[in-house]
């Protein structure tokens, strides 16, 4: 070809939309100018050799908690960035559990302005759903989307409790219509606050029944997220619907068969605009696992891999690591008391792996993992076709992986400000080994060569 190009990925399998095809990739101006068949004479400024490699659309964390503002000894935007690129992803969308909480103009504005200095990947970020009158003035600040915690959990130290849970059904529904109006997607956490609240209480905590196994029978009745979320989750489905809101279901991974079916039966029956992310923790951790690393990590361990079904029918639109760090010290009276420590474990960094690993045992494709890691949740948050797939004219954002490569989770390898990892010894097959983000590597094998500050903030479609 006789154009110069900034960057060309060479012999790679590429993971097109349509396919894996033995490509060289070329890109100009931080986009994906030409895919051309392997081999051809090019001209470029810089190549980087892919060949027994696999080229996968740059990929997506959509649940991370980076802590900034606010709770920065645990994480903030460069330590969380940073490790989310170790560990393949391209983009991420930031929660709102900060402190000061992103529900106003000037807090949200603030957050922005404060990380965006500091980020290594793309990101998004999410409003706070708090007040219905300042979704409008989040739309047109930047917010991805909006973010409701609809629920006021028991006696769990998170930021935002209480300050950001939303229990009131008259206000959530108001909320609903303002993301409406506003075209944004709706992203909730349910939970039914007072069914689950008396029920603990009763069975448990008044009966001093706290420890790691009681909390694990409590979540295991559905006191503790379970049928609680699947009462929450029935609601939101009726007054998205009512609203027309296009609604996003968190944490799939921890709700009960019968939440699963309200989401298929709103999908595939009433064609009802929802989506779910599905936690790899739900499909991996294990009760062996969580014994070596802390008792918050039990939640996870109720039913390993139980919800496989979810990411194969679909009812699961995306996979996420849902990067929740807490200090390892924060965790430990958990083992004594465990609806007294903070819930969340980590997962920038393992997410893809652990994902790659799911491929080498057959569970899934590499094509799954471009749709349901980078297609699906750029399509539903807006930013299709600009990111999510490899096509001429989108962002040149890549993760590059080698299959045969073999890793073990070490604590002393994690980025993390927290310091330590929730799948600390496990081994996995499948590991990124380039991160690019917009024709400019971030990492290169298991190397931050990216400055702070390279990552750009991605608006959401509401901005006006």
């Amino acid at each position: 070809m006789s154009q110069t190009f900034d960057l060309v990925i060479r012999g790679g399998e590429v993971i097109l939309p349509g396919g894996r095809s033995r490509a060289d990739v070329c890109v100009r101006n931080e986009r994906i100018a030409a895919i051309v068949e392997s081999g051809v004479a090019i001209d470029a400024q810089r190549t980087i050799d892919a060949k027994g490699l696999f080229v996968l659309p740059g990929l997506w964390h959509v649940h991370v908690h980076f802590r900034e503002p606010g709770h920065t000894y645990k994480e903030d935007f460069e330590s969380g960035t940073r490790a989310a690129a170790l560990g393949g992803i391209a983009f991420c969308l930031d929660m709102t559990n900060n402190d000061p909480h992103p529900t106003t103009r000037e807090t949200f504005a603030r957050k922005r302005d404060l990380v965006s200095g500091k980020a290594l990947i793309d990101f998004g970020l999410y409003g706070g759903g708090l007040y219905p009158k300042t979704v409008a003035d989040l739309a047109r600040e930047g917010a991805i989307a909006i973010k409701v915690f609809n629920t006021r959990h028991v006696r769990e130290v998170y930021p935002y409790i209480s300050e950001l849970g939303v229990v009131d059904h008259g206000i959530l529904y108001e909320i609903f219509e303002a993301v409406s109006e506003q075209g944004l997607v709706c992203s909730v956490h349910h939970d039914d606050s007072e069914w689950c609240k008396r029920l603990t209480f009763r069975d448990y905590i008044d009966a001093g029944r706290t420890t790691v196994q009681d909390y694990f029978d409590c979540y295991a009745k559905g006191y503790m997220y379970g049928h609680g979320m699947g009462a929450g989750l029935a609601a939101s489905l009726y007054y998205a619907r009512l609203t027309r809101t296009p609604l996003h279901v968190l944490h799939l991974g921890v709700m009960p068969a019968e939440a699963n079916e309200l989401i298929r039966h709103a999908k595939f029956e009433l064609g009802q605009d929802v989506s779910a992310e599905m936690e790899t923790a739900a499909l991996f951790m294990t009760r062996e696992q969580a014994e070596k690393v802390g008792p918050n990590a039990y939640l996870w361990a109720y039913n390993p891999g139980a919800h496989w079904q979810s990411v194969r029918d679909g009812t699961a639109d995306m996979l996420v690591g849902e990067h929740a760090p807490h200090t390892f010290e924060e965790t430990q009276p958990g083992w004594k008391d465990n609806f007294s420590v903070p819930l969340g474990i980590t997962g920038a960094q393992e997410f893809i792996p652990l994902v790659l690993d799911a491929v080498n045992r057959g569970r899934l494709s590499l094509e799954d993992v471009a749709r349901l890691c980078a297609l699906a949740p750029a399509r539903r948050f807006g930013l299709h076709p600009r990111k999510g797939a490899i096509e001429v004219g989108a962002d040149a954002d890549f993760t590059i992986v080698d299959m045969a490569k073999e890793n073990e989770f070490r604590k002393e390898d994690m980025a993390t400000r927290a310091g330590h990892t929730s799948w600390e010894g496990m081994r996995t097959r499948g590991m990124p080994v380039c991160t690019i983000v917009r024709g400019s590597i971030v990492m290169q094998n298991g190397e931050i060569v990216a400055r702070p500050g390279s990552g750009r903030f991605h608006p959401g479609k509401g901005v006006r």
